[in-house]
């Protein structure tokens, strides 16, 4: 999967822009809310292109609500498995993975 970065860099930069002044942040903050808009717009590019992005923390909040059904189905099993997998290779690569949407 390919991802246009320079339409990506032009999202976060025109957001950052939006909303250092209509939040009224303080130039030094700059930095701060770059980061987080380009986040956005990595998320926005691959939400876009059909992926689902999850965190450790993502997963690991799935998990627990798998684990406190009262009762797991078949296939409730089966994504425990899948989820502890992503969650593993998360942890090892301390980034987020990507896992394509149904």
């Amino acid at each position: 999967m390919t991802y246009n970065t320079s339409e990506i860099m032009k999202a976060a930069w025109k957001n950052t822009r939006l909303m250092m002044k209509v939040m009224g942040y303080w130039p030094r903050q700059l930095r701060q809310v770059f980061a987080v808009q380009l986040k956005a717009a990595w998320r926005a590019a691959q939400k876009a292109a059909g992926e689902v992005i999850l965190t450790a923390k993502e997963i690991s909040f799935q998990i627990m609500r798998l684990e406190c059904k009262d009762t797991l189905q078949t296939s409730d099993f089966k994504k425990l498995d899948d989820l502890r997998a992503q969650q593993r290779a998360a942890w090892k690569q301390d980034v987020p993975t990507t896992m394509v949407a149904a």
